[in-house]
């Protein structure tokens, strides 16, 4: 029963090992297929080979094999590792740094967007204040005369008219800026998480991410490599349980043994004098 359990736990480990190791590879190996556009399929191969090989590296060395070659296994292998965890680290980190720069570089862009014609629309505004105020004096000034009352009052209108739909404008304008705002504050909340832990250690927001980032990328690897470990180590032969000896038997083989020697001290020497 125990054999078995035992050769379930190291299936399951080895499974666990495999699938760990291939998620790492083939992010980072697509990563490499950025520094080699045109050669996808060349990369994609050398990278499946490049996990068997670091796999199969990790697993022979509880054999015995000479140190200089368990040396360059394990050299080879820790940099096959290092190669894993630099490219999913820097797919993490190209995700997190984009969503972030694009975050703030729509927000910056629709806020500045927003303020310039904000700034036009109330210089308009200002304009068309200014002549609606000189359209009601010309009405004032013209109240003796009903021809020119008709045509200030005329005038007052369009200016009236023209005045709103630039207030209009300016209303809109307005809530688009204040959209602008809510979309960063919003954007900025994506990474609460982020901010959180940068503020209970002190450290810039980026740092942390980076960190964080690095040592979520070296889990795959690292815990494949101890499962592949622990699962190809053989345990250690039991040793012989010695039975003891009944007392009956030893009595036997102690009178075995003083019978012979008295056969052996009463044995006549027939053999002729020197």
């Amino acid at each position: 029963m125990k054999q078995k359990q035992s050769s379930t736990l190291t299936v399951i480990c080895y499974a666990a090992a495999i699938g760990l190791a291939g998620f790492s590879g083939a992010v980072a190996t697509y990563g490499l297929t950025k520094f080699a556009p045109g050669a996808e399929l060349v990369v994609a191969i050398m990278g499946v080979l490049f996990e068997a090989g670091k796999l199969t590296s990790f697993a022979v060395l509880h054999r015995p094999i000479p140190r200089m070659l368990k040396a360059g296994l394990l050299t080879v292998g820790l940099v096959l590792m290092a190669l894993n965890v630099a490219g999913v680290s820097g797919m993490l980190s190209n995700a997190y740094e984009g969503r972030r720069l694009a975050g703030e570089a729509q927000h910056t862009q629709a806020a500045t967007i927003t303020t310039a014609e904000i700034t036009d629309i109330r210089k308009q505004l200002d304009a068309a204040d200014a002549q609606l105020a000189q359209a009601r004096v010309a009405v004032i000034k013209a109240r003796d005369d009903k021809a020119r009352v008709k045509a200030a009052t005329a005038i007052v209108d369009k200016a009236q008219i023209e005045r709103d739909r630039i207030a209009g404008k300016l209303r809109e304008a307005t809530q688009t800026q204040a959209q602008a705002q809510a979309d960063g504050i919003q954007a900025a909340g994506e990474f609460a998480a982020v901010v959180f832990v940068a503020q209970a250690l002190g450290t810039s927001p980026d740092a942390t991410a980076h960190v964080v980032i690095a040592g979520i990328s070296a889990i795959p690897d690292v815990l494949a490599v101890l499962l592949l470990l622990a699962a190809t180590r053989q345990a250690p032969p039991a040793k012989p349980v010695a039975q003891p000896v009944r007392r009956v038997q030893r009595r036997k083989i102690t009178k075995r043994r003083a019978k012979r020697i008295a056969n052996d001290n009463n044995v006549v020497d027939f053999r002729p004098a020197a």
